[in-house]
């Protein structure tokens, strides 16, 4: 969830834990400890090699919280008790309008606090974010906190910049990255149940694409 905190994957590409990006520009923190009935969030999973996982692994608080590597499209989103199947088929409808698309990962990203990695095309993950805020105004990305979404892959989240160095020097010799986006996952947790994966949802012709 860059902006925030969304990191690793529980296990990848599956639906148990759901580890990965936290916190990508504007975010906050992926586990809001006061908030008891918890919070979701739509995500584009993505699969990244060993090197890069550990990487998110020690740099991304996101990571041991269970959240997948992903691209955000929206976080936060309604808690868990809130899930209910007219929200399902709203979610499926927008997402099966998009078909499913190949992506790169070509380069680094920087904000203050924040290293990430840059999708490319970017238009088919902001066509998901726009059609998903526009179905759910109630739950802008990052809170509304961005006037402009930029989709990402969070790696690192820290305010030292020396940590964040690390990350930046080390990732661009693990590029490019390559993967398909099949799936959107809603991955929601609650103040006893760590961040897991609630939905998995096929883009469409997602079939055709593998």
């Amino acid at each position: 969830m860059a902006a925030s905190n969304a990191g690793g994957e529980g296990s990848a590409r599956g639906e148990g834990n759901a580890r990965g990006e936290g916190n990508a520009r504007g975010e906050g923190s992926a586990r809001r400890e006061g908030n008891a009935r918890g919070e979701g969030a739509i995500i584009v999973p993505v699969e990244v090699p060993i090197p890069v996982r550990r990487l998110r692994d020690r740099m991304d608080p996101s990571a041991a919280q269970g959240v997948p590597a992903h691209v955000t499209l929206i976080y936060p989103f309604m808690p868990p008790d809130a899930l209910d199947d007219s929200v399902r088929t709203s979610i499926e409808r927008i997402v099966r309008r998009e078909t499913a698309f190949p992506f790169t990962l070509t380069r680094v990203g920087r904000w203050p606090d924040v290293v990430y990695l840059v999708p490319e095309p970017e238009e088919p993950f902001k066509r998901l974010i726009d059609a998903l805020s526009a179905a759910f105004p109630d739950f802008p990305p990052y809170g509304g906190a961005h006037e402009v979404v930029v989709p990402h892959l969070t790696v690192a989240q820290d305010p030292r910049p020396e940590y964040l160095a690390a990350a930046e020097h080390a990732l661009p010799a693990m590029l490019p990255i390559r993967d398909v986006a099949r799936e959107a996952w809603l991955i929601a947790h609650t103040a006893e149940q760590p961040w897991h994966t609630h939905w998995r949802l096929p883009l469409g012709a997602a079939a055709a694409a593998r």
